[in-house]
């Protein structure tokens, strides 16, 4: 009976030894919220952006990396030998929970374009965001400096307009200069489509984020021009804004008229602005 008894004994002991043992396993990736900078959002060459996220865990924050890319996609038509801004830097966080801000700084010759910033975070028990579940985060941002080609959207006067007025079934009329002050240029896109409103518009009509499908959209060579006519590019064309394409039209979108301008420096630039309709 003593025996059984110590054997009882030694067996219950490994027993409560094992549920001491059996811990829960962290397998939950960290969240990030990406409160600055925000989708479309301009920085210009030789200034900072600001970096602001929060991030979170159940049990411990380990790691983050901010990296910044170029999405020029060729379109430097490959004759220049361009100069991106590229970034790529690791922190480390602590804790469940920690709000990170950064200041970093843009160099002055960066080529203007269109730009990637991606954020990943990993826990301490090696759990990682990804893209898959949407717990990693991207936004695409653009890049400005002063030797970008400029757009000035103007009336029938060659007067310059904050807007387009429209009406809906007639054909829509633009005018306008796009210049280059510095070099020449070498490709245009002329759009009419969506574009969602980032949470402030700057100065130059450059923020937002254009959508797949377009309701016009053009490609123009100018390649060794200073300067061209808006009006001229779009002689003969038929630019008509249906009801219907209205009607498509999400909560906080807008159709904008987007003029991208790549010039003989490789710098790309982007100018918008709205069409608006009664």
């Amino acid at each position: 009976m003593r025996r059984l008894t110590l054997s009882l004994g030694l067996v219950t002991a490994m027993f409560v030894m094992a549920c001491e043992d059996d811990t829960e396993v962290d397998i939950t990736a960290p969240t990030i919220t990406l409160e600055e900078p925000v989708m479309g959002e301009s920085f210009a060459a030789g200034e900072e952006l600001h970096f602001d996220a929060m991030f979170e865990d159940d049990v411990e924050l380990a790691t983050f990396n901010l990296s910044i890319h170029d999405n020029f996609n060729g379109h430097s038509h490959g004759r220049v030998a361009v100069t991106p801004f590229d970034f790529d830097q690791s922190y480390t966080l602590s804790g469940k929970t920690q709000d990170v801000h950064e200041h970093i700084d843009i160099p002055v010759d960066a080529t203007a374009g269109p730009y990637h910033l991606v954020v990943d975070a990993i826990d301490a028990a090696g759990n990682a965001t990804n893209f898959a579940d949407g717990s990693s985060k991207e936004v695409e941002i653009w890049i400005t400096n002063e030797e970008m080609a400029h757009v000035h959207f103007e009336d029938a006067n060659g007067t310059e307009v904050e807007e387009y007025e429209g009406v809906v079934g007639e054909e829509l009329k633009f005018y306008g200069e796009i210049e280059d002050e510095v070099g020449t240029l070498d490709h245009i896109e002329i759009v009419v489509g969506h574009l969602e409103d980032a949470e402030e518009h700057d100065h130059d009509h450059s923020h937002g984020r254009v959508l797949e499908e377009n309701i016009y959209d053009k490609d123009v060579e100018a390649e060794g021009e200073t300067s061209v006519l808006l009006q001229d590019l779009l002689e003969g064309e038929s630019i008509v804004v249906t009801q219907s394409d209205l009607d498509e039209l999400e909560e906080g979108e807008h159709l904008y008229l987007i003029v991208k301008v790549t010039d003989s420096d490789g710098n790309i630039a982007r100018h918008s602005i709205e069409i608006h309709f009664d």
